[in-house]
Order: structure tokens, then C-alpha cells, then sequence
């Protein structure tokens, strides 16, 4: 069995006895900036499997192909009663199964239990399905034995005897001449995300006019599938030259594998309030929160390299809350606090009260600011919150350049005081906050705060120098940390600590450097692959290369076969915890200083 991957899909490709199979699995994940009706192929809840037989051995073969599957992606518990039916329209036939409760975010985790899980496929002389106990559908494909001639009868608990939607194919004699057979895999939601009170349903809906059905029916139709295919191959082969160009062969399958991962973090929903496509970004594996400030950030690479107008979709919701507008939704959330928030509660619904949420000040309230300022070119949307983001700045300015003891993003180390590069990232947004508002015409606004960066660098140089580093704390000797938050001045073209600061820096981490990338900082061997990634990017060129290269030998090399961890042991290539998350389009920090 072999396997391949890449930013859409994922192969397996099996051998038995002079027969080969290829299953191939893929979801368009090749969403646009724009919401045009001609790209919501992209936007369909949609996955698809294709199955390719042909013969290897010169000899013709009977093929016979079976595919099923429960309930249990329908349901938080599988002691729930489920339900099922099934439709046909022309030659495509359309399974469901869901949940007979269907209520809507009444959850107690984040597995969903409303909506309906469709599996369809085209009807041909060759086809057989039935709706029927796994046992049952499965013995009688094994026994080469037709499938009962009628589905079970709903309802049931998902786990007695287990019901499946289960499909057959009878190819018949099948040579060298490869055989195609499909399947569109699609979770209807009906409503995705509750903000405040308020269901919003996902953004695809608001392409159907009403006819959801005709959408998911459309779904598997094969010249639909054809096009999304192809549509896939092309934005897939632009996107890995674009990645090997700036940073090789390495560097484009870690970024592709980034890929993936965001775009699956994300949900897009349509705001009937406000009329605007808002998206929010689930924090997988470390909390099951919902737009995560800090996890949103070091995600923010890849968006605004290829989607910056997706990125304004992402912080559209946060700036609601923080703004104080949740009235208008059902629930009035006043957000009180002088600090930007650090999420909005617990996938998939949004209800966090202001002293609810892990206190992150310094950190999310830099994180807005540079986001917002990064996000300039692309939309003025900072100009509706100027009183917020001032107040944002007032923080910054009086409880900088020396930070209070608080948490930062790499939050598993606690609360950490007088954090140099925490102080870095914070300096760093007031020059970011200083110039939106010059170039908004603010120029004294804009002067109260750019008039105090000076004296800040300079304490930022002085007490944290090291004498060939910079130290992780204020007047602490003999410690050091990879000052990831400095690429944030490239990026956003700012001038605001030297060059010598980047020179030094990078050249120290090449000391530090291990078989798997460098140390967050002196007290532990684990680092973050984002935030190494940050590092990578504002160093030279061979510098990048060395970091990149021992993130793909850890990728390779290491035996917790997850999906791409952020959090690993530099020197053993072992996971400390984490995989699945958004955080690695912080891989693609090169991308926007590119």
C-alpha cells in the first residue's frame, strides 16, 4: 500500500492478486477571496472518493467493490437515536443519515449531532445500495450475495446493529483499461456556527436559493466532479511551484501540508444580519475554542500570502465582540476589558463572557493591531474601530517596555514577567497602530504613540542584551529564546529595531541549533514549528534553509504518525501534544515576506 498527499487529496494505492485499486480522497480545499456563484464548487461541503481499478497482469479480472459507512459522523454519542431515507433525481441516488433530534447546538462537546450526513453516487446496471446493519451489507457483498431488497426501518440507536449506508459495484470483467467509480461525501449542517444567540447557517447555503437538495445532488454529477478535479490539479501545481520557488523542494511539501491543515480549521458562514461572509477558525487539539486570537496570528501567513480578503472574514467576528455589537444577535455580551479578547467561547458556538476566557493582554491585544495593519492593503476595515483600537494601544503604551508577569501565547510555559520577546511583539504593534493612524491623517494621534518607540527600543536593547543574544527575560543572564516575534517588523516593513537585532540573533540560533531545529528557548529541547518557522523567515537565506530542512527531517523522520504536530522535541523528534492545527501557517512566513 502506498500513500500520496498533497494540498487536496490523499491516495492509497493497493495490489491483489494481478488487480490494482487506487482510492483517492479529496476535498476542494481551494477556497476563493471572493464569493462568486461560479466558485461554490469550493464552498460545497463536499469530500469525494473515486475508486480506479484495472488489471496489472495482462489478465482479465472479475472486480467487485463495496463501500459503507455508520452513522457515527452524525452523532455525539452512538447510543443516539438516528434516522435515514433515501432519494433518487434522474441517475444520481442520494443516502442520509442523521440524528431523529436534530437539536441545534445542544451539544456538550464539539462533536455535532444535528444536520445530515448524504452519501450519493450515479445509479448504473452495475450499482447496487441498500440502507441495513453493517453486519448484513457486508456479509452478503462477501458472500457475493445481492443486498436485501428494501432499507431497514428507522429509528434506531446508531450502535444497535449499527446501520450503514452501504453501496456496491459489480465491474465485471475489468483488463488494463482502468475503471472508474465515485462517491460525494457531504455533511449539511443546516447551521454551523451560533454567535450570541444567533444560527448562522454556512456560506454554501447562500448559494442554493432554497434548493439544498439540487446542490448536493449536483455534487456528485460526473462532470461537476471533473471540473473540481481539475480545478484542484491546477491550483495545486501553482501553488507547490509558487512554495518551491521561494523555498525548495522541502520547504514546499511542509508548506502543502500547512495548507491543508488552515483551510480545514476554517467554516464559513453567511451573517444574514450584516449581509457579509464571516468565517471562524476552530482551535483543534488544544481546547476546542472558537477563533482563537493566538492561534489565529501564527495561521495568518498563509492567509494573507494567497486569501488576505478570508483573513478579514476570520477577525470580522472578533472585532464585533470586542466592539460590543452582539446585541443585535440575541445576546447582549458587553466586552469590558481593556485588552483585545482572547476567543469567543467553544466550537461551534460563540457566548464567552468577557472574564470567562484565559487572559492573554499583551499578546492578543499586539496580535489585532499587527493583524489589522497587515491587513491594510487589502481593506480599511480598521477605520470602523478606531476608539478600540486606541484603547488597544493605551494598554500597550502603559504597560510597556518592561510586560507584567501574563501569559503569552506559549502558554504550556506559564506566566512569564519582563518577556523580552513579548515585549518585542508589543513595541512592534504600537509602531504598526502609529502608522494606520498617520495614514489615516491622525498625525498627533498617530504621534503619541510613535513618540514613545524610541525610548522603548532602546530599554528593549539595553536590558535585554546578552552580548551575543538577547536574553528571554530583562535582566536575566544566561537565557535566551528565539525572538520569533521580530519577523513581524519585516513584515510589515518597519524600522523599528536595528538590523544588528537580526543579525545577531539568527547567527546565535545557529549555535542552538539541533537535529530537529532549534529550542523555544534554554529551559526545555521542545520547540514550536510555527514560531521556528517565524524564526526561519527573518533570517538569511541559508539560514532558512538549515531551519527548514530540520522541520522536514522532523516531519519525516519522527514516529508519532499524526497529522503535523507544532510542538515537538528538537532533540528526539517526539510530539509533546498538539497536531491538527491551524497555527502551522506560520510555515508560510516567507511566503508574505517574499
Amino acid at each position: 500500500m502506498g500513500k500520496h498527499t498533497d494540498t487536496w487529496d490523499l491516495q492509497a494505492l493497493l495490489h491483489q492478486d494481478g488487480v490494482q485499486l487506487i482510492v483517492t480522497f479529496f476535498t476542494p480545499a481551494i477556497y476563493d477571496d471572493e464569493d462568486i456563484p461560479d466558485l461554490v464548487s469550493a464552498l460545497w461541503p463536499s469530500s469525494y472518493m473515486t475508486l480506479d481499478v484495472k488489471s496489472i497482469d495482462g489478465k482479465e479480472h472479475n472486480v467487485q467493490l463495496y463501500y459503507d459507512n455508520s452513522g457515527e459522523p452524525a452523532v455525539m454519542n452512538v447510543s443516539e437515536n438516528i434516522q435515514w431515507s433515501r432519494s433518487r433525481a434522474g441517475d444520481v441516488t442520494m443516502l442520509s443519515i442523521g440524528t431523529v433530534e436534530q437539536k441545534y447546538f445542544g451539544q456538550t462537546s464539539d462533536r455535532i449531532n444535528w444536520g445530515h450526513w448524504y452519501l450519493s453516487f450515479l445509479e448504473d446496471k452495475s450499482t447496487s445500495s441498500v440502507i441495513t446493519s453493517d453486519v448484513t451489507a457486508r456479509s452478503h457483498f462477501s458472500l457475493g450475495k445481492p443486498f436485501p431488497s428494501t432499507d431497514d426501518h428507522p429509528p434506531r440507536p446508531c450502535n444497535d446493529n449499527w446501520p450503514v449506508l452501504a453501496v456496491s459495484w459489480d465491474l465485471g470483467s475489468v483488463g488494463s483499461q482502468a475503471v472508474r467509480k465515485f462517491v460525494s461525501i457531504v455533511y449539511d449542517q443546516v447551521y454551523s456556527i451560533r454567535y450570541f444567540g444567533h444560527n448562522m447557517a454556512p456560506l454554501w447555503r447562500n448559494f442554493s436559493s432554497g434548493n439544498v437538495t439540487a446542490v448536493l445532488m449536483a455534487s456528485v454529477k460526473l462532470e461537476v466532479i471533473q471540473n473540481i478535479s481539475e480545478l484542484c490539479v491546477q491550483f495545486d501545481q501553482s501553488l507547490l511551484k509558487d512554495f518551491e520557488s521561494v523555498g525548495g523542494g522541502n520547504f514546499s511539501t511542509l508548506a502543502s501540508l500547512a495548507w491543508r491543515q488552515v483551510i480545514s480549521s476554517t467554516d464559513y458562514v453567511y451573517n444574514d444580519k450584516t449581509k457579509e461572509r464571516w468565517g471562524f477558525l476552530k482551535e483543534i487539539s488544544s481546547g476546542g475554542f472558537i477563533s482563537t486570537v493566538d492561534v489565529l496570528f501564527p495561521a495568518a501567513p498563509l492567509l494573507l500570502y494567497k486569501l488576505p480578503m478570508t483573513l478579514l472574514t476570520l477577525l470580522q467576528p472578533i472585532l464585533a465582540y470586542a466592539n460590543n455589537e452582539t446585541l443585535i444577535y440575541g445576546d447582549n455580551v458587553p466586552y469590558n476589558l481593556p485588552w483585545a479578547p482572547h476567543t469567543l467561547g467553544h466550537w461551534p458556538v460563540c457566548d464567552m463572557q468577557p472574564n470567562g476566557q484565559e487572559q492573554m493582554p499583551m499578546e492578543t491585544t499586539a496580535d489585532m493591531l499587527i493583524l489589522l495593519a497587515q491587513m491594510a492593503p487589502f481593506s480599511n476595515i480598521y477605520t470602523k474601530y478606531w476608539p478600540l483600537l486606541r484603547g488597544w494601544g493605551d494598554y500597550l503604551l502603559d504597560n510597556l517596555p518592561d510586560p507584567p508577569s501574563q501569559l503569552c501565547t506559549d502558554d504550556f510555559e506559564g506566566p512569564s514577567p519582563h518577556n523580552v520577546n513579548l515585549a518585542a511583539k508589543g513595541i512592534i504593534a504600537i509602531a504598526a497602530l502609529a502608522r494606520l493612524l498617520a495614514e489615516d491623517g491622525q498625525k498627533e494621534a498617530a504621534k503619541k504613540y510613535s513618540s514613545r518607540l524610541s525610548d522603548f527600543t532602546l530599554f528593549w536593547l539595553n536590558k535585554a542584551s546578552g552580548g551575543n543574544h538577547y536574553d528571554r527575560q530583562y535582566d536575566l543572564p544566561s537565557t535566551w529564546s528565539i525572538k520569533y516575534n521580530l519577523m513581524l517588523q519585516k513584515a510589515l516593513n518597519l524600522d523599528v529595531f536595528p538590523p544588528s537585532v537580526f543579525d545577531t540573533e539568527c547567527a546565535f540560533y545557529q549555535e542552538k541549533m539541533t537535529s530537529y531545529g532549534v529550542p523555544l528557548d534554554e529551559r526545555h529541547d521542545y520547540t514550536k514549528a510555527d514560531w521556528l518557522m517565524f524564526t526561519a523567515a527573518m533570517c538569511n537565506d541559508e539560514q532558512f534553509v538549515s531551519i527548514t530542512n530540520r522541520l522536514y527531517r522532523f516531519a519525516t523522520e519522527t514516529t508519532d504518525r499524526v497529522p503535523l504536530t507544532d510542538w515537538y522535541d528538537a532533540l528526539t523528534g517526539k510530539r509533546q501534544n498538539f497536531q491538527a492545527r491551524a497555527v502551522v501557517g506560520g510555515l508560510l512566513s516567507k511566503m508574505i515576506l517574499k
